[in-house]
């Protein structure tokens, strides 16, 4: 039911980025209600909010409704302070309801952390990069979108008299011209 990748096996300890890409598959797809996305991450691992823009909540779970389209994920992980070098597990769990059946599964996978100065023969998984690449220019695709859209005002309509108000007289320019 889940997959997930990283871009990187192995990130800094101190100091470190990486990409993780979960990928979930939904059984019986028109029933599915309230999914839900957790990520357990091992200490001194940190990660932002996701990059697709799903809502979440004030402890992290990512809410993605009810049946979503897009069954992918982008997460940015990081380190800021030195995190213990060796090996760190990060647990994925993915929760949804089937009517009132309750159903959860778990992801756990492994990372690295290792000093900055054995960075040279890392490898990375270039499909993640690409899709992180590919969803960062479909997001900058609708912001970019939304900027074109503009809004049509009503005219303001207001009830006057005849004569010219004060203001009206000193700024206005076809009064000046005929009204001397």
């Amino acid at each position: 039911m889940i997959a997930a990748r990283l871009a990187k096996q192995a990130m800094e300890h101190e100091e470190g980025m990486n990409h993780l890409w979960v990928r979930f598959e939904l059984p019986h797809a028109g029933s599915i209600k309230d999914v839900r996305l957790t990520l357990d991450l091992p200490p001194g691992l940190h990660r932002t909010p996701n990059l697709n823009g799903y809502p979440e909540t004030d402890r992290g779970v990512i809410l993605l409704g009810d049946s979503p389209e897009d069954h992918d994920v982008f997460l940015e992980l990081y380190t800021e302070e030195a995190a213990a070098c060796g090996r760190a597990k990060l647990e994925i769990v993915v929760e949804c309801k089937d009517g009132e059946t309750e159903i959860r599964a778990v992801q756990s996978l492994f990372l690295e952390f290792k000093a900055e100065d054995d960075a040279e023969d890392w490898p990375v998984d270039e499909e993640v990069v690409e899709r992180v690449k590919a969803l960062q220019c479909r997001l900058q695709d609708k912001a970019a979108e939304k900027e074109r859209e503009f809004v049509i005002l009503p005219p303001i309509v207001r009830q006057r008299s005849g004569d010219f108000e004060e203001w009206e007289k000193k700024y206005r320019v076809d009064y000046s011209f005929t009204h001397r």
